[in-house]
C-alpha cells in the first residue's frame, strides 16, 4: 500500500461505460465488470500522451493497449478484448480526457468547401448496439458458433492494410510487365490470406456429433483452421454473412452536419474522429 502523501490527488473515475460485447466471449481474467456491468474510465495521463505520438507503438496496437491498461485497470489484458469493445473503450478514454465534444473538419461533398461541425462522446455511446451471443451458421451436422473479430485481428489487418497500400504504390514503380504482375499476385495472396484470417477469428466454436453419434465441441483454433481450410465453400460464404452482420455491432460514430457555404448548404453524414493518431490534437 504506498504511503505517498499526493496519493488523495491522484485520478480519479471521469465517467462510466457499458461494453457492447457485455463482457461475453472473455476467458477469466480479461475483464472485470462492476455490479451495473460497466468499467470505470479514467482520463489519460501525459505518459499516455506522449505514448499516442509513437508512430510504432499505434501502428502495433501496442499505444492503445497500453492507454487501456492506465485508463481501464478492470481491463487486464486489453489485446484480447474484441474490436467493438476497443472502440467503445477508446472513444470513453477522449471524453474522460478532452470532454465530451468531438471536432469534426471534413470536406463537403457537394462544393468541396472545409466544414467544420461537432459531435458528442456520450452522443455515440448511447448508439451502443449490444454483441448479439447466439449468431450460429446452423450446417447439416454441424453448428458454427461466431464472435465479433478481436483487438488482435482488427491490428493485424491494419498492419496489413498499411503495408499493403505501401506495396501497391512501389508497384506502380515498377516497369517490367511481367515483375509488376508477380508483384501485385503477392499481394493480393496476403490480403486474401487476412480475409481468411478474420473470418477464423469470428468462429467461437464448432460442435456437432461424430460417427458414433457422441456430441463434441471444437474451440482448439488449429483444429478450425484446419476444418475451414477443408470445407466447401458455400460454409465460408455462409460464415462471412454472419460475420458482417456482427460488424454493424458496438457505437455508431456518424454524425450529421450541414455546409455553410453561402450557396450550398448542402446537409451530410460523416464519421466523428475517434482514431487514436488524433488523440494527441484533440485538445
Amino acid at each position: 500500500m504506498s504511503n505517498n502523501p499526493l496519493k488523495g490527488h491522484f485520478r480519479a473515475p471521469k465517467m462510466f461505460t457499458r461494453l457492447p460485447s457485455s463482457g461475453a466471449f472473455y476467458n477469466e481474467g480479461v475483464l472485470e465488470l462492476n455490479d451495473t456491468g460497466e468499467v470505470e474510465i479514467y482520463a489519460m495521463t501525459s505518459r499516455d500522451e506522449v505514448m499516442m505520438r509513437n508512430p510504432d507503438a499505434l501502428l502495433n496496437g501496442e499505444s492503445v493497449a497500453q492507454i487501456i491498461t492506465s485508463c481501464v485497470p478492470q481491463v487486464k489484458k486489453p489485446r484480447e478484448l474484441l474490436g467493438a469493445d476497443v472502440d467503445a473503450l477508446m472513444v470513453a478514454i477522449q471524453g474522460a480526457t478532452y470532454g465530451d465534444e468531438v471536432t469534426v473538419q471534413t470536406p463537403c461533398p457537394e462544393c468541396g468547401n472545409t466544414v467544420v461541425g461537432a459531435g458528442s462522446v456520450q452522443g455515440s455511446l448511447s448508439t451502443m448496439k449490444d454483441v448479439p451471443t447466439d449468431v450460429k451458421v446452423e450446417l447439416e451436422k454441424l453448428t458454427i458458433e461466431l464472435r465479433p473479430v478481436t483487438y488482435e485481428t482488427t491490428i493485424a489487418a491494419g498492419v496489413s492494410n498499411f503495408q499493403n497500400a505501401r506495396s501497391m504504390a512501389s508497384i506502380a514503380l515498377i516497369e517490367d510487365d511481367m515483375e509488376k504482375l508477380q508483384a501485385f499476385n503477392d499481394s493480393y495472396m496476403k490480403m486474401a490470406e487476412l480475409n481468411f484470417l478474420v473470418i477464423l477469428d469470428s468462429i467461437y466454436s464448432i460442435s456437432g456429433t461424430d460417427e458414433n453419434s457422441d456430441e463434441f465441441i471444437v474451440t482448439d483454433r488449429d483444429n478450425i483452421r484446419e476444418y475451414m481450410e477443408n470445407c466447401n465453400s458455400d460454409v465460408g460464404k455462409r460464415v462471412t454473412e454472419q460475420v458482417n452482420l456482427l460488424g454493424e455491432a458496438g457505437i455508431d460514430k456518424t454524425v450529421t452536419i450541414q455546409c455553410q457555404e453561402e450557396n450550398c448548404g448542402h446537409v451530410f453524414e460523416t464519421n466523428l474522429e475517434f482514431d487514436p493518431v488524433n488523440f494527441s490534437t484533440a485538445s
